[in-house]
């Protein structure tokens, strides 16, 4: 009776036994499975996080590829390389803008804005989970990218001095203007196409201006005294390259008259026997006369109505760029002066009548902040501040608030190298580098210029050049009409690059 009753009990032991070791199996192998599946779940958040990171940049590279121009293909590759360099290997890579998908509203934005979206996948192979069955799990993450708008006005001097690159009779704007055969301003007006053809891209590549994001809008400038000669040309702002191509062309030199019409005010064309010989003003020297509608650059002046602009139809958003080229200093101005000489028109104090530089101090590095003395330099320099300086919270440097706008000088020429004293700097490059100075972060003080390394006047370096000539900040030099889509160039692809960042 014993025996049964040990043998029952013994066999209900190894039962039991056998039983808890298939339930520590099934344990283990749930525990197994749980901190397997806990391996995939974290490397899932971990792929998605990369995966998300890897299309934001991707993104922001694609929205600039956009803007550069290039074909759906080439925004696509770039999009995957740049994935790849964050980490992660894509599966699939899309890139869609407004283009490609016409009603989505997500990038088919009222007004118009430059969205590109990139969509990645990818197929993350999993850990434990192949072990059922499922050997990869597909994620996906998207991102829009946006590049910013953009209103440039392109500042353009159109002075007579636009012709010297011509020989004789060649240099008379009355007849190179009709041959369109003005040098250097032939060269000017190609590089002003080509750069108008990258700010309007949409519509110089055969698409629909009314899509365009970006607007230009071009300001000539010559003297000051004469209505029209410094002005805003028609219409405006412009999204349609067509319509600023056709400006662009249209754009002449301008042309004084001729100096036997006996002209009371400004310059005027002289000739000896037939020929062109250069220009000529009578005002200057006759009795009770005076230099003041002499003069020929008016750079305040367009300045003055490149910062307007940025009044009109304002897009705060936006990026607001002026790009200025003129070949020479500032020797003119457009402002009437209160309780001034009713014959001197804008700044150009007594002082300066003796001779050249008229309207202009001697001395470049000279400033006057108002008073009888303050002269065309010293409002081209304002007017530097008044579209540079920002509008709140000015730099104590800045003359006044200003629009905050970027802004590039361009010098063309060696008129911008010359001087009036020995030692100084040439007036056409230190008011230019100041306006770039200025333009350039919005701070007029010289301690923050990036040309101030290159303020000297002599050949240190022994190259045959002034540092003048030095690319530096916002500040180019082009010797001759030649450089200037080199010139174009180089501020455009800034431009795009401090937008896609």
């Amino acid at each position: 009776m014993k025996s049964t009753t040990y043998s029952n009990n013994h066999s209900h032991v190894k039962r039991e036994s056998g039983q808890s070791m298939i339930l520590i199996a099934f344990i283990f192998i749930a525990l197994l499975g749980f901190v397997g599946l806990t391996v995939d779940v974290g490397r899932l958040f971990m792929f998605r996080g990369m995966l998300r990171n890897a299309t934001d940049a991707a993104s922001l590279s694609a929205a600039a590829q956009y803007r550069e121009g290039r074909s759906h293909s080439e925004i696509e590759a770039s999009a995957k390389e740049i994935m790849e360099l964050n980490g992660i290997s894509p599966t699939d890579v899309t890139v869609d803008t407004c283009d490609t998908i016409p009603g989505d509203i997500a990038l088919c934005t009222i007004p118009p804005r430059k969205l590109v979206r990139v969509t990645g996948t990818f197929d993350m192979p999993m850990t434990f989970l192949q072990l059922v069955g499922v050997p990869t799990y597909t994620i996906a993450a998207d991102s829009i990218g946006e590049t910013a708008s953009m209103d440039v006005v392109l500042v353009i001097d159109v002075s007579t001095s636009m012709t010297s690159d011509g020989t004789g009779n060649d240099r008379d704007p009355s007849q190179c203007n009709p041959a369109d055969n003005c040098h250097p301003f032939k060269e000017v007006k190609e590089a002003a196409r080509i750069f108008a053809e990258r700010i309007l891209d949409i519509s110089a590549n055969g698409g629909d201006p009314s899509k365009e994001q970006d607007r230009l809008a071009i300001v000539t400038f010559s003297n000051g005294w004469e209505a029209g000669a410094t002005k805003v040309e028609p219409p405006g702002w412009m999204t349609d390259y067509n319509v600023a191509n056709s400006l662009i062309s249209n754009l002449d030199v301008y042309e004084p008259v001729h100096c036997d019409s006996a002209p009371a005010l400004g310059t005027c064309r002289k000739y000896v026997a037939g020929d062109y010989v250069g220009l000529d003003c009578p005002a200057a020297y006759a009795p009770g006369g005076n230099p003041s509608t002499c003069t020929t650059t008016n750079i305040g002046g367009g300045l003055k109505l490149g910062g307007n602009m940025f009044a009109l139809n304002t897009r705060p958003a936006s990026l607001w760029v002026v790009v200025l080229l003129t070949d020479g200093a500032a020797n003119a101005s457009d402002e009437p002066v209160p309780d001034a000489d009713p014959n001197v028109y804008g700044y150009c104090p007594n002082s300066t009548w003796a001779g050249a530089p008229y309207c202009r101090d001697i001395l470049s590095s000279t400033y006057h902040a108002g008073g009888p003395d303050y002269d065309a330099d010293d409002f081209a320099r304002d007017m530097a501040d008044f579209v540079g300086c920002y509008p709140t919270s000015p730099y104590a440097g800045c003359s006044s608030a200003g629009q905050g706008a970027v802004i590039f000088t361009i010098g063309l020429g060696s008129q911008v190298l010359d001087t009036y004293a020995p030692g100084d700097v040439a007036h056409g490059v230190s008011l230019l580098r100041y306006i770039a100075n200025v333009g350039y972060d919005g701070n007029p003080a010289s301690a923050n210029d990036p040309c101030a390394a290159f303020y000297n006047d002599g050949d240190n370096d022994g190259d045959g050049t002034h540092n003048w000539e030095e690319w530096c900040g916002n500040y180019y030099f082009s010797p001759t009409g030649n450089q200037l889509n080199k010139v174009f160039e180089d501020i455009a692809s800034r431009i795009f690059t401090r937008i896609s960042h």
